[in-house]
């Protein structure tokens, strides 16, 4: 096993390697064929910055250093590429690379500095986004905490919610988004009365209209962060909307986001699995058969596909899983 693994990670290719080397090939093609060498010389930032912008210090690195090693080439095969008129003296080799070694000094030094300062705003970032998931991951405990009947429930419905967007093959950056919005999707509890949220028993109908304006609340109270959070807005106001038209906003199919038809699924797969005041908890399967009978009515069949392909993943006792985390950040 370790022979083929040893095997695979020398045949596994550098794709951002592969692209830097080909830009600079590139403008190391156009660079042979012009008349004034010198001058083209500039055109091998070009690739440096690419390198230093897209993938960091030692991409831009190895482009200066590629860059160096073609042109020195180039010179030593081909001193007449080098040659504007007849040289003068005989001195004029080791000016030749004296040049050489002056730009490609200069080169190296713009390749560090551009890569560096690439890789700090890349940690600026990277130190926003812990910020930024840890105040969505407080979020979602407060949110749970002001529902007793729900303990976990945001979490428990970003993890299904996730694995959904994962078996549907969404981007990268849009499983996130959906998975921070079903850690936020029942934000607008805050603003619901905890009476009505914990009542033993059946609500009124002002106490459900008052539950109907959770997502829009939520959804009010994220837009004057701006910025990202606006991406999963849709996904919390519509969450609560169904495939035929019949629910909270009688948005119907995909007019539905997709985050949100994925949430919704995820949120009535564990909501039913919990016991509340009016109704006991139901098994994993009967769950799974409900939202199956379901799809195309209130779910999107696509997503109950993907649904039933990760079922068979899903902890069954998923009310355990937060406990378990929970005991794994303290340790």
């Amino acid at each position: 096993m370790k022979i083929k693994k040893q095997i695979v990670n020398f045949f596994m290719i550098d794709k951002e390697l592969i692209i830097v080397f080909l830009l600079v090939a590139v403008t190391g093609f156009i660079f042979y064929f012009v008349s004034n060498q010198r001058a083209f010389l500039d055109f091998f930032y070009f690739p440096v910055l690419i390198g230093a912008y897209y993938f960091g210090k030692r991409y831009a690195t190895q482009a200066a250093v590629l860059s160096i090693l073609l042109i020195s080439l180039l010179a030593y095969i081909y001193p007449e590429t080098f040659i504007s008129s007849s040289p003068s003296s005989s001195d004029y080799e080791v000016f030749r690379f004296l040049d050489i070694m002056i730009w490609g000094g200069f080169l190296l030094i713009m390749a560090y500095c551009m890569g560096s300062l690439y890789e700090k705003k890349e940690e600026a970032n990277r130190e926003i986004r812990r910020t930024y998931q840890g105040i969505i991951e407080m979020l979602s405990l407060l949110i749970d905490s002001v529902d007793k009947q729900t303990q976990s429930h945001s979490y428990r419905v970003s993890i299904v919610a996730e694995s959904i967007a994962r078996a549907m093959n969404s981007s990268e950056e849009e499983i996130e988004n959906i998975r921070i919005a079903a850690l936020l999707h029942d934000l607008g509890k805050l603003g619901t009365s905890a009476e009505v949220l914990n009542k033993i028993g059946g609500l009124s109908l002002e106490e459900r209209e008052k539950i109907k304006d959770h997502p829009k609340i939520g959804a009010d109270m994220l837009t004057p962060i701006g910025g990202k959070v606006l991406q999963i807005l849709p996904y919390i106001l519509f969450h609560h909307e169904k495939f035929d038209g019949s629910g909270y906003h009688n948005k119907m199919g995909e007019k539905i986001p997709l985050g949100a038809r994925i949430i919704a699924v995820a949120d009535y797969y564990d909501a039913l699995l919990s016991d509340r005041s009016y109704r006991q908890a139901l098994s994993p399967l009967n769950v799974r058969k409900e939202i199956i009978a379901n799809a195309g009515r209130h779910f999107d069949p696509e997503v109950v596909k993907a649904f039933e392909a990760i079922f068979d993943t899903l902890d069954t006792d998923m009310p355990s899983i937060f406990q378990k985390v929970s005991v794994r950040k303290r340790h």
